[in-house]
């Protein structure tokens, strides 16, 4: 089989079997190349045994992860809706032809038109990020140092690992935390409750600012979050201490608690969790399809936010 082998195939089953103009063709391919490229695949090394290990490897899980790619790559609800056209077309073609088994882009969920994609940080670049806060805060010189680091860092981290509004945050009760159950009790909107698991390192984490920081007599002596200063966080000093944590990451314009309630979303779904206890886990009023899916229990739950990457216990909190 000829370099571009599977490419000159499908092109031609597009021209002549299914009779497209030479502009729709060329689309189709230029969607196809651009998949490549993002995969790694786009050089002009690239040879035809390389494309096909590469097809043939991707499943439901690296499907959804082409479209997080396509939104990096700066693509806008129309054109990722496009590209999922083409790759669907391309791999159900290959199927037709009995060279793959199955079309992993077949349920991949297409973005909404009219609507901007929520801002996120990439789930690697956020980690990086919180550990280098983290370590930064080891190796301050100064006491002061120290202590604000290390609150820009678990602060920040907390909101990551736990997608939880500014306001429940801002709210949040120590009576609501379950440290040796690994959970949090949130009230959200609508004074509606949910659980929300955590992992071993950020449970350290809370347990250690409970145990340094000097709770104020009266008002806000109950909530488990204040500010430096001791007092109850506002909205607008929660926002201030996301924008500074994440200000070395230029290539985010977007620095907010609400986008690093999408950066947990997005990094959930994108390694493999269930759609379903995603929203469980943020609190998402019902949609008219809600009432297909079954009620999530609190053990599915912990097991899909296993996917999340702070939520592992191999890290160092000290």
């Amino acid at each position: 089989m000829e370099k571009d082998g599977w490419l000159s195939r499908y092109e031609s089953y597009l021209r002549l079997e299914k009779g497209y103009s030479p502009r729709t063709v060329r689309s189709y391919l230029d969607d196809l190349r651009l998949w490549l490229l993002l995969e790694g695949l786009g050089g002009p090394d690239a040879g035809e045994a390389e494309i096909e290990d590469l097809v043939r490897s991707v499943d439901n899980r690296t499907a959804r992860k082409s479209v997080l790619k396509f939104i990096e790559h700066g693509d806008t609800p129309r054109s990722v809706r496009r590209r999922l056209s083409a790759l669907r077309s391309f791999y159900a073609y290959l199927l037709k032809e009995r060279e793959v088994v199955l079309n992993p882009f077949r349920a991949v969920p297409v973005p909404r038109g009219g609507k901007e994609l929520p801002a996120f940080v990439n789930a690697r670049a956020l980690s990086d990020r919180i550990d280098e806060l983290y370590r930064d805060a080891r190796e301050a010189d100064r006491p002061e140092d120290q202590a604000h680091l290390w609150y820009l860092a678990f602060v920040t981290d907390l909101l990551f690992q736990t997608g939880m509004r500014s306001q429940e945050v801002c709210d949040l009760k120590l009576e609501a935390l379950d440290l040796p159950g690994l959970r949090i009790k949130v009230r959200g909107k609508g004074d509606k409750e949910r659980i929300i698991p955590i992992g071993p390192f950020l449970k350290a984490q809370i347990a250690r600012y409970i145990a340094d920081v000097r709770r104020p007599k009266g008002a806000g002596a109950g909530l488990f979050l204040l500010s430096e200063k001791g007092r109850p966080l506002a909205h607008s000093s929660l926002y201030r201490i996301v924008r500074e944590a994440l200000a070395p990451l230029d290539q985010y314009y977007r620095k907010s608690p609400h986008v690093l309630r999408h950066s947990f979303a997005t990094a959930l779904l994108n390694d493999g969790a269930d759609l379903m206890s995603v929203k469980e886990l943020l609190g998402h009023e019902s949609v008219s399809t809600t009432s297909i899916y079954t009620h999530t229990t609190f053990e599915e739950l912990r097991k899909n936010y296993g996917a999340h990457p702070r939520s592992q216990p191999e890290k160092d909190p000290e």
